[in-house]
């Protein structure tokens, strides 16, 4: 009698005269996956035939290959869950490598497979077959390509647990046209169960080191590769017992934090001067997750003040110590050692502590809102539309929870900041910085939340990038409402020309920046996609038709046209 492996027996999950293609709908059936996301070509064309009969799992379909990434990187962050996704051999891969390039460092995990030529054919150089393997390798954790039919099931299901573990990111198969036209009786395993949720060692001593400090004088960096549902209210329980305010990572993936509690003092600035600003106000740093205290421009300066003590948690060993001296690092899920540690200084704090952290906290961060609101009466006096009025006008309308997918660096540090989020992974931002992420993601954001509607805020440069998003909007049916900030430019390149003094632009001007000759039509680009589209005219049209986009469940496009770079 055969051995059973969590009830199901070998010989049940053994199908005679099965190809390949329908071998993997097999395997990803049971891995629970509901989408691929792709675009096809010849050599993927076994797998589209086999899914006309797998109403199950649905293809979703991108009209550029790094459009289909992008949205599969939206959906694996929106779930948690390994997305799927399948692109054209050597030109498909070529195209899409930018985005897999972004769910590298975002850590996202997804399966990238690519059809590659009948591996007979290969003697004949046929047309688009390359070393589909050693093109992927240096942006994904892992690479593979099948000789035979019976590989295909275990590199599968290889595939998805790699993808899943720490430092979670994409890997990448190659899938012979042949092998998934080939008939046989490969064995497909059932999933397994596989528990994350470790606690670290070292708990006690961290809780016992942390109380050393005095409420208020310690920090919590809540940063990037720990998300998962329910992660926020385990940082806030510590946050409270040790009156700690949460800031988020210089460049987040997506929030850890709910930006409506007391204790969210925002993501940290993008320099190092700035991030070693806020952090010398304490005395010591808790910080969560890797690759958190990013700045974008080189300095010799350490984010890190050498006065302040640094405790570390996270998943991936190689995060502790890459390129800071923690007093204690920790390795172990996140969520779950916090929980721990939350319990160990539990018994240690008083409520009447508690009570009394948590109101400093409000009042800290009731003064935080009232500069931004300033900022904004400033701004508010000048006739045209400045990006902190913009986001203050859309963000007004959007219910606290909204999901919202940012790349609109005009705005980014004031859409983060008037965002109401009320839990984890609600708030997503290009943690990759490629281009042309955020409108496809937020088509993958809104499918993994059932087509949950979503505000897309991104900027006319970072919407040219994938325009075809708008077609997969409208043809996945995902209300996702796309607001284009246009300032017919590349602002931020601009605002770092500018600090520059030793550049040209100081006196000379830019050279590639403005998109203005000729300029886009944005509502034409909408229509063209079937999308219908608004441009806004004035300050006071902008919250109404955010409000009516976002309650009519139907993808839409507005565009706002907002100041531009002074110089």
């Amino acid at each position: 009698m055969e051995a059973n492996i969590e009830g199901i027996g070998r010989s049940d999950l053994i199908k005679s005269d099965v190809r390949g293609a329908d071998i993997l709908l097999d395997v990803l059936r049971s891995q629970g996956t509901r989408y691929i996301f792709g675009n096809p070509g010849t050599t993927e064309l076994p797998l589209i035939d086999a899914l006309v009969r797998a109403p199950d799992i649905r293809y979703v379909w991108g009209l550029q290959e790094a459009t289909a990434v992008s949205m599969a990187d939206g959906y694996a962050q929106a779930t948690g869950k390994s997305a799927f996704v399948n692109l054209h051999t050597a030109g498909g891969l070529g195209h899409g490598m930018g985005a897999i390039m972004n769910a590298k460092i975002a850590r996202v995990p997804m399966i990238i497979t690519a059809g590659q030529q009948d591996l007979r054919h290969f003697l004949a150089d046929p047309l688009l077959a390359a070393d589909l393997v050693g093109m992927a390798a240096p942006i994904a954790k892992w690479c593979f390509e099948p000789n035979s039919l019976d590989d295909l099931p275990l590199i599968l299901r290889r595939a998805f647990y790699n993808s899943m573990s720490p430092p979670r990111g994409p890997v990448f198969l190659s899938l012979p046209m042949n092998i998934l036209d080939e008939s046989g009786s490969a064995p497909v395993l059932p999933a397994s169960r596989i528990e994350r949720a470790s606690i670290g060692s070292g708990v006690a001593d961290l809780a016992a080191e942390l109380l050393q400090f005095r409420p208020g004088r310690t920090v919590i960096v809540a940063g990037n590769d720990i998300a998962e549902t329910g992660v926020d209210e385990t940082i806030a329980r510590v946050a409270q017992l040790l009156g700690a305010p949460v800031y988020g990572s210089s460049w987040p993936s997506v929030n850890n934090f709910a930006s409506v509690n007391p204790f969210w003092r925002g993501s940290l600035p993008i320099t190092a001067r700035g991030i070693s600003g806020i952090l010398g106000q304490f005395d010591c740093m808790l910080g969560l997750g890797g690759k958190t205290l990013l700045a974008i421009v080189y300095t010799a300066r350490d984010p890190i003040p050498e006065n302040i003590t640094f405790y570390h948690i996270s998943e991936d060993g190689n995060d502790l110590c890459h390129n800071d001296a923690p007093r204690l690092g920790i390795v172990g899920n996140v969520k779950a050692t916090m929980e721990a540690l939350a319990d160990e200084l539990a018994r240690k704090v008083s409520p009447h502590t508690v009570e009394r952290n948590v109101s400093i906290a409000r009042e800290a961060r009731e003064a935080q809102q009232r500069i931004l609101s300033q900022q904004a009466e400033v701004a508010d006096k000048d006739p045209n539309i400045r990006p902190v009025i913009a986001a203050q006008e859309i963000m007004r309308v959007a219910a606290e929870g909204t999901l919202v997918v940012d790349e609109a660096p005009c705005a980014n540090a004031f859409t983060q900041r008037m965002h109401r989020s009320t839990a984890a992974m609600q708030y997503f931002h290009n943690r990759g910085g490629a281009l042309g992420w955020g409108m496809p993601a937020s088509v993958g954001v809104s499918l993994g939340h059932d087509k949950a509607p979503v505000l897309c805020v991104v900027g006319d440069g970072s919407a040219l990038y994938s325009p075809q998003a708008l077609w997969s909007a409208v043809h996945e049916k995902t209300p996702v409402v796309f607001v284009i900030l246009n300032n017919s430019e590349y602002g931020i390149l601009k605002d770092f020309m500018l600090n520059q003094p030793q550049y040209n632009a100081q006196k000379h001007g830019f050279l590639a920046m403005d998109i203005c000759d000729p300029p886009i039509d944005f509502q034409y680009l909408a229509k063209s996609m079937g999308m219908a589209a608004q441009k806004v005219n004035s300050k006071s049209e902008i919250s109404g038709m955010i409000e009516a986009a976002l309650a009519s469940g139907k993808p839409q496009l507005i565009e706002i046209p907002v100041t531009k770079t002074e110089g």
